[in-house]
C-alpha cells in the first residue's frame, strides 16, 4: 500500500465526520457557586449531571522525577542538589524557575482542551509553597503558579485535581514522594502538622474556585500501620473542612494507591477513592481487569465513586487494553488520568504523548545528576544542556504523537456514546499482523469499513454473516478504526496492526 502522507492532525476529526462531535461534551462545565461532587457511586458536576473525569497528568512540572526528563529514578531534591554542585545555587534556582515557567504553559492547557480532555491532575511538591527551613510561611511564588494554571484551565474549561505529590517529609520512601529519609511524614509530628496546615491554606485559597474538581490529599501513601494513614487522612480532612465544605476529596489507598482494605466507612461524605494502575504489573487483560475489579468491589461495598488517577507507561496494545477496561461501564470507574502529558522522547522504552527532544549535553547532564558515579560534566556542558532542555520543553517545540492521541481517543469518546452492542463484537487477535476475525451477535449490520488515522477508507465490505475474516496484511503498521453500520447505528472499534 502507498505510504500514508503527512497531513495536519485535524484530519483525525475527518475520520469521524459521519458523526457530529461536540468537543464541549468532553470539557468542564463549571462555575464558582456549584462544584463537582459525589452522589453515591457517581461523580456529578455542579449541575448534578453525572460526568467522567478523563484527562492527563502534568508530571515533571511542579514535581520532578528524573526519568520523565530522560534520567533515572531520581527524586527532585537529588536532581536539584546534584545540579547545584556544578552550576551553583543561583543557576540551579534559575533552572528551577525556568522549568516552572516553561514546562507547562497556557499553550499546553489549550492543546489538552483541543484533545477533548476535561481534567488535568497537577502533581505538586509541597516545597513550591513552603520551604522546609521556613515552615508555615507560604510563598507567593507558589500561589502564583497554581493561580495561573487554574486561570488557564478556566479559560479552556478543563477541571483541575490538585495532587499533593510530595508532602512534607514524604509520604513514602519512593523517589516519587521526594522523601526525607531521616524524618518523613509518618515519623515526624511536625511534618504531619505542616501537611494539615498546608492543606488548610490551599483549601482556604481555592474554596470558591469551581474549576477545582477535587483535592488529592496524598499521592501514593505507603506506611506500615494502616491506623497511621487513617489518622493522617482524618486530620487533613478536618483541616480542609474547617474552611472548605464544597470541594470533593480524592483519597488514595495504602501501598501506593493499591490497598483500600482499611476503609470500613467513608472518611468524608463528599469524596472518591483514587487508584492507580500500570499494566506492566499485569500479564494480560484478565489480570488488568481483576485489579480494576478489586476497586469496583470497594465502590460497591462503600457506595463511593472510584477514579483512576494514574495509568499509562506501556506499549500501545497494553494501553489500549487498559483503557478499554477502564471505560467498560461494568467496572464503574468514573474516568481516568493518563500519565503523563509530556516527557523526553527517549525516556525508557514506552512511547510519549508529547515528546521533548534531547541533546548530547542534556543527556550528559541528566545522566550525571541521576547517577553521580558517572564522569562529571563540565560547567559549560551542564549549562548548555540546561539551556537546551528549557528550550525543548516549551509546548511549540514538543513533538505531538498522533498514535498516542488516537489510542486515548478522547474526542471520539465525547462524541460517540458507548454502546452496549460493543460488548457483542469481538476482534481477534488485536493487535494483529493484519489478518483478524470479527465476530458479532448483532444481525442487523450491513457494511464494514476500515479507516486509517488520516480519515481514508482502506478497506470496505458487505457483512454477510456473524463471523468473517478481514485481511489488512498489506497495510502499514499502526492504529485503524473498524466502522460497522446498521440502518440506524454506528459501532466503532480500534484495531492495531503490528
Amino acid at each position: 500500500m502507498k505510504k500514508q502522507t503527512s497531513k495536519t492532525t485535524v484530519l483525525l476529526i475527518i475520520l469521524f465526520s459521519f458523526i457530529s462531535i461536540n468537543n464541549t461534551k468532553a470539557q468542564a462545565i463549571w462555575n464558582n457557586t456549584t462544584f463537582v461532587h459525589r452522589s453515591n457511586q457517581q461523580i456529578l458536576d455542579g449541575q448534578n449531571n453525572a460526568i467522567q473525569l478523563n484527562g492527563v497528568n502534568l508530571g515533571g512540572w511542579l514535581m520532578w522525577e528524573g526519568w520523565i526528563w530522560g534520567g533515572g529514578f531520581t527524586a527532585e531534591k537529588d536532581i536539584y542538589n546534584n545540579m547545584q554542585t556544578i552550576v551553583g545555587s543561583t543557576a540551579a534556582n534559575n533552572f528551577r524557575d525556568s522549568v516552572y515557567k516553561n514546562f507547562i504553559t497556557r499553550a499546553d492547557i489549550q492543546k489538552i482542551a483541543q484533545e477533548c480532555f476535561n481534567v488535568v491532575r497537577i502533581p505538586f511538591n509541597h516545597n513550591i509553597l513552603e520551604d522546609d527551613f521556613n515552615p508555615y510561611v507560604y510563598k507567593q511564588s507558589g500561589w502564583n503558579l497554581l493561580d495561573s494554571v487554574l486561570q488557564w484551565c478556566e479559560d479552556y474549561n478543563v477541571y483541575v485535581v490538585l495532587d499533593l505529590h510530595s508532602a512534607p517529609g514524604g509520604q513514602s520512601t519512593s523517589f516519587t514522594a521526594d522523601p526525607d529519609f531521616i524524618i518523613n511524614l509518618w515519623n515526624g509530628t511536625i511534618n504531619q502538622t505542616r501537611t494539615k496546615r498546608l492543606w488548610k491554606a490551599i483549601a482556604n485559597r481555592y474554596k470558591d474556585r469551581g474549576i477545582v474538581a477535587a483535592y488529592d490529599l496524598l499521592n501514593e501513601p505507603n506506611v506500615t500501620t494502616d491506623a497511621d494513614m487513617l489518622n493522617m487522612y482524618h486530620d487533613i480532612i478536618d483541616s480542609v473542612r474547617s474552611v472548605d465544605t464544597h470541594h470533593m476529596l480524592s483519597i488514595e489507598g495504602n501501598n501506593y494507591a493499591q490497598n483500600f482494605s482499611m476503609f470500613t466507612s467513608l472518611p468524608d461524605p463528599n469524596m472518591n477513592f483514587q487508584f492507580h494502575i500500570y499494566s506492566w504489573f499485569y500479564n494480560n487483560a484478565d489480570s488488568i481487569a481483576a485489579h480494576i475489579n478489586y476497586n469496583t468491589n470497594i465502590s460497591n461495598s462503600l457506595n463511593v465513586p472510584i477514579w483512576c488517577g494514574e495509568w499509562g507507561e506501556n506499549d500501545y496494545p497494553h494501553l489500549d487494553t487498559t483503557l478499554t477496561i477502564l471505560n467498560n461501564p461494568l467496572y464503574k470507574v468514573s474516568g481516568s488520568s493518563f500519565w503523563t502529558w509530556k516527557k523526553m522522547k527517549a525516556t525508557l522504552q514506552y512511547p510519549y504523548y508529547n515528546g521533548i527532544d534531547t541533546t548530547h549535553n542534556w543527556n550528559t547532564t541528566i545522566a550525571w545528576v541521576s547517577n553521580t558515579s558517572l564522569p562529571t560534566p563540565s560547567l559549560a556542558t551542564m549549562q548548555s544542556g540546561i539551556n537546551d532542555f528549557i528550550h525543548n520543553i516549551k509546548q511549540p517545540n514538543c513533538i505531538f504523537n498522533t498514535s498516542m492521541s488516537s489510542i486515548l481517543n478522547a474526542c471520539v469518546a465525547s462524541g460517540i456514546k458507548e454502546e452496549t452492542e460493543q460488548n457483542n463484537i469481538t476482534i481477534y487477535p488485536n493487535p494483529s499482523n493484519g489478518r483478524f476475525l470479527i465476530s458479532t451477535y448483532i444481525q442487523q449490520f450491513k457494511a464494514l469499513k476500515v479507516i486509517n488515522l488520516l480519515g481514508e477508507i482502506v478497506y470496505q465490505s458487505e457483512i454477510n454473516n456473524s463471523k468473517f475474516e478481514v485481511d489488512l496484511s498489506g497495510l502499514d503498521k499502526g492504529v485503524y478504526f473498524v466502522k460497522m453500520n446498521t440502518e440506524n447505528k454506528i459501532i466503532i472499534k480500534k484495531i492495531l496492526i503490528k
